[in-house]
Order: C-alpha cells, then structure tokens, then sequence
C-alpha cells in the first residue's frame, strides 16, 4: 500500500528506498546514514470521532504515539502496538487495514550521545477499545483530540494528512 499522498512523500519514500538499499538492518537507532526506521500508530477512538495525541517531551509538539523499533519486536505491527502502550497505556486495539498508511521521514535534532539524524517512521492504522489513558510517564501529555479541531490543534501537516488517510479506511 502506497503511503498517503503528501507534498514530502516522494522525498520520504526516497529516503526509505535508500535505507534498505543499505544493505543492512534499518532499525537499530544506531544508524544514522541515511537514518533508521520507527514505528507508530494513528488511534481512533472508539467512536472514531477523535485521534490519539502525544506531547512529545524532546520535538516539544503533538503527534501520534510511536517511537524506536526494539530488537524484541517480532513485526512493525508488534513495534507499533507497543509504542502506543508504552506512550499512552491504551494497549486494546483493533487494526485497520493490512499496509502501511504513512511513510514519512523527519530530522532529529543532535543530542550529546547522536548526531542530527533522520526518523523514518512507517504508521499504522488502529481502533482503540477505550478511551482510559494512562498511566503515562514517557511523554509530556496524551489527549483524544476530536477529528473536526485538529486543523487547529498544535500539529503539523504530515500528521493531519495521515489522520485523513486514517479515516477513510473506517468505511
């Protein structure tokens, strides 16, 4: 499945081509060149009028759960399931679709132990069966942010783009 069309999409899926042209794995957060691979979820609510945010601590914004592949996770589907459950507590939930519906890569500011790298993050789609956060301890907040006021909610387009792919597989 194609990742849903956005103005950096081509630039993305070409950075994704080249990290596994690379002849190596992509996801140990020790590779930086051309950058390594995450997992994430866009969660529904289980009405499926809102969308699962995170304040992410470090990028200092809103966006969807999700975060570094571990060597432990069997598939994207296991590193995705557990992004979300470690970033919000929500650990009942139902796919949508069977592919990837959203490919996007984004720099990572250098820290003390990295160098200014690249994420790039491959999104699932997901239904949760509760709308009870917590506990949460690795982010700054979590939030069900309704559908209709996310244009004017602290995100990016990126993430508005791939909520958009997200609810048109609810059909």
């Amino acid at each position: 499945m194609r990742s849903h069309a956005s103005e950096g999409d081509d630039v993305s899926e070409g950075i994704a081509l080249a990290a596994l042209d690379a002849g190596r794995p992509m996801w140990p957060r020790t590779e930086f060149d051309p950058g390594h691979f995450t997992a994430s979820g866009f969660v529904a609510s289980p009405d499926r009028r809102c969308l699962l945010m995170i304040h992410h601590a470090r990028l200092e914004k809103w966006l969807q759960p999700g975060g570094h592949i571990e060597p432990d996770d069997e598939t994207l589907e296991a590193a995705a399931r557990r992004e979300v459950a470690e970033e919000t507590g929500i650990s009942e939930l139902s796919r949508l679709g069977s592919g990837i519906l959203r490919i996007h890569a984004h720099a990572i500011p250098p820290r003390a132990d990295e160098p200014r790298h690249t994420h790039i993050d491959l999104a699932l789609g997901f239904v949760s069966a509760t709308f009870d956060i917590g506990p949460i301890d690795e982010v700054l907040d979590a939030a069900w942010v309704p559908f209709d006021e996310l244009a004017t909610f602290d995100t990016d387009d990126a993430v508005r783009e791939a909520t958009a792919a997200l609810r048109s597989l609810f059909a």
